[in-house]
């Protein structure tokens, strides 16, 4: 088993509607077995291998390339990027989650996921036991705010 490319597709960042780099990947990696391949309006890729017998069975082979994320959809005035979900995922696995913004302009940034609010240590006990929502939480660039909006983009995709 080639677990190198197991790695590559588990760690190529791919949210829906924009799983390019994916598809780019397993195009790629494909295509020397292939005898046809085809993106069609959806963004589906279409492999076709024959196996030169007639009346040969077909297999069709269906998956999702696609994975939960998020959309930018601000940047405040101190760098911090507030996110709407690509997906639908339990919140309470998103703390202080390592995460990757692909930018317009080609780069990728590492930031922190991490919810508003108090840390553990003040937190009160009924805050100790609320789940955040998704609007509650923020991206940590740990950037200059300057250098975050002139590289984030509303929109650009989190993962």
């Amino acid at each position: 088993m080639d677990f190198q490319l197991l790695k590559q597709l588990t760690e190529t960042p791919g949210i829906p509607g924009r799983e390019e780099r994916v598809r780019k990947l397993v195009e790629k990696t494909i295509k020397p077995l292939a005898d046809d391949i085809q993106t069609d309006a959806m963004g589906n890729l279409i492999v076709t291998i024959r196996c030169g017998k007639k009346n040969a069975q077909k297999v069709m082979l269906a998956c999702h390339i696609d994975e939960i994320g998020f959309y930018v959809k601000h940047v405040d005035d101190k760098g911090y990027l507030k996110l709407n979900n690509a997906g639908g995922f339990d919140t309470r696995n998103l703390f202080a989650r390592r995460v990757l913004v692909q930018t317009s302009g080609g780069a990728d940034l590492v930031g922190l996921l991490t919810p508003g609010g108090r840390p553990i240590h003040i937190a009160k006990d009924e805050d100790k036991k609320k789940i955040p929502e998704v609007g509650e939480f923020y991206v940590d660039l740990c950037l200059p705010a300057d250098q975050v909006k002139a590289q984030v983009r509303i929109g650009d995709p989190v993962t």
